[in-house]
């Protein structure tokens, strides 16, 4: 599973703003700036302490690698307060991560008991499908793009049955296929070749591309109810290069 932690040795299910502040490295009136900006969603308050989340840490880290690309905070604010604008984001962020190139954090930690006092089953369901796993100090994390858009999506009044089903659905699909793929590569290519389990990555990252672009294509003509006229809507639609304003 992917590694990499946050700044300490453990994240805990919630964080002062003392803990965040370590685990961003970003000072807490840094982090009050960001909240009072719009940048940051507010943390949920117990007694007289706020409490952050692994969501808080993937939304400050995101801003912080924009900052380093040079976004000013007026532009991140309507970059990840736009869905079209995000939705590029991340697209871009998911590409780095693949690449090895990515400045953001690995994983992050999920608040279990909040998300199982919601939805029961959630937590096995999300770690039966890979989506997430614990850490060596038996935290449940999971990728940081997966929370900060699943937060994003929930911040746009997407309830969170349905942020749930987006992810698990998916997930069991790409697995029922990964598994199709795999079954037939095995079945094609000469055991004991050198090369063979390289081949069957190569193969494979082609593949999931191959997936991942007819998923995209269904999906968004379905939930736009408009078809999308080839690859350059479909492009459009992860475009970066917007007139940002930096």
């Amino acid at each position: 599973m992917p590694g990499g932690t946050p700044k300490g040795s453990r994240v805990a299910e919630t964080m002062t703003i003392a803990e965040l502040a370590e685990r961003s490295g970003l000072t807490a009136r840094n982090i009050r700036a960001y909240q009072s900006r719009g940048l940051l969603f507010a943390p949920e308050i117990r007694g007289r302490v706020a409490h952050y989340n692994g969501a808080h840490l993937a939304r400050l880290m995101l801003v912080g690698s924009l900052q380093r690309e040079g976004f000013t905070l007026a532009a991140i604010k309507r970059l990840i307060e736009s869905p079209g604008d995000y939705s590029a984001i991340v697209a871009d962020r998911r590409r780095r991560f693949r690449e090895g190139s990515s400045d953001i954090t690995t994983t992050v930690p999920i608040p279990e008991e909040r998300i199982r006092a919601l939805l029961p089953d959630l937590p096995e369901d999300l770690t039966d499908t890979g989506l997430a796993w614990r850490d060596g100090d038996g935290q449940l994390v999971s990728h940081t793009v997966l929370v900060a858009v699943g937060r994003m999506l929930a911040a746009q009044g997407v309830p969170p049955d349905v942020v749930t089903a987006l992810q698990l659905d998916a997930a069991r699909t790409a697995a029922e296929l990964g598994t199709k793929l795999r079954e037939h590569l095995d079945a094609q290519l000469e055991p004991g070749i050198e090369s063979r389990d390289e081949r069957l990555t190569d193969l494979a990252r082609v593949a999931v591309q191959l997936s991942a672009t007819a998923y995209e294509i269904a999906f968004l003509q379905a939930a736009t109810r408009r078809p999308i006229d080839g690859l350059s809507d479909l492009g459009d639609q992860l475009d970066l290069d917007r007139d940002v304003e930096r």
